[in-house]
């Protein structure tokens, strides 16, 4: 028994489609079926979802093989890459993990920090207070960005001067 991507690839073949296809118009259809089944998502309509995901898979197999793949070995590429990502649902998509920490990144407040002419940098706050700060704030050094992850607080020192604030030295 032929698998549902034998039977694609020989309707399309039986069409001409291989031979006569361009990759260009068969995304842009690609796009066309997706944005229908998004329309039928967004209203219910469970028909018009199953159709638009049949055909949306029938596209797809067509434009793998107009672009040279096989879309069986695609999506084995692409299982090989997922199965061992990281990552949690937020709001009903799965985000992968290094997409949190991006997003964590560019959510946190950035604070500039001036360099002295002893050429220390004071942070502000204590430094028993480093490490959370740090999980709240990126820093700016010299107009390189800083990130709990890159451990600057690893650098930081305590000041004896003015009551423990935590400063750095950076060359």
């Amino acid at each position: 028994m032929k698998t549902q991507f034998e039977r694609v690839r020989e309707w399309a073949k039986n069409r001409d489609l291989y031979s006569k296809g361009d990759p260009k118009t068969q995304f842009v259809k690609l796009i066309e079926e997706v944005g229908e089944t998004g329309r039928a998502i967004l209203k219910s309509d469970e028909p018009e979802i199953k159709d638009g995901l049949g055909d949306a898979f029938v596209v797809l197999v067509n434009l793998s093989e107009l672009c040279g793949y096989r879309l069986e070995d695609c999506i084995e590429d692409a299982l090989k890459v997922i199965e061992a990502r990281k990552g949690k649902m937020i709001n009903g998509t799965f985000v992968k993990e290094d997409d949190l920490k991006a997003q964590s990144f560019i959510n946190k407040k950035c604070v500039k920090l001036k360099k002295h002419k002893n050429g220390y940098y004071n942070l502000p706050c204590q430094h028993k207070d480093i490490v959370s700060f740090m999980k709240e704030n990126n820093l700016n050094i010299n107009n390189k960005i800083y990130d709990e992850n890159d451990n600057i607080h690893l650098l930081a020192k305590p000041s004896k001067k003015i009551g423990g604030q935590a400063y750095i030295y950076i060359n």
